[in-house]
């Protein structure tokens, strides 16, 4: 079944949104300060995709972990794991609260959205590879 071009967009954005966040945390694991790569290399959203479709789209709301973190850490003890995000990062917690609470309001994300945050997106990207 081919792609829609809602989804080709979706799949465009999410890698450039999860690039930014590997570059702003240069590589590292969040957690273990672990040094990463390739499939070793997770970009994980701190508000779950299926509670909140635009903050999916926010560098702000993605951490680097590495493999075992995400997995074993992030997923499998997540009163401990959001404590400590909230500790750690207490003005993204503050920002993404905000959002999510904003973003309440639900309702379809038009194709639109999607584009227009691929475009910023795309730029802030090439300007950080620049650097």
């Amino acid at each position: 079944m081919a792609k829609t071009e809602k989804r080709k967009v979706k799949d465009k954005l999410d890698k450039v949104v999860k690039s930014i966040a590997k570059i702003r945390d240069n590589n590292t694991c969040q957690h273990c300060h672990k040094e990463v790569s390739g499939s070793d290399c997770h970009g994980s959203h701190v508000i779950p995709v299926s509670r909140d479709g635009r903050l999916a789209f926010e560098p702000l709301n993605i951490k680097v972990l590495c493999y075992h973190c995400h997995l074993n850490w992030w997923h499998k003890h997540p009163i401990e794991a959001g404590k400590w995000f909230t500790d750690t990062f207490p003005e993204r917690w503050e920002f993404l609260e905000r959002r999510y609470r904003e973003n309440a309001k639900g309702g379809s994300i038009p194709l639109s959205w999607y584009k227009e945050q691929l475009e910023i997106y795309t730029e802030i990207l090439k300007e950080l590879k620049k650097v």
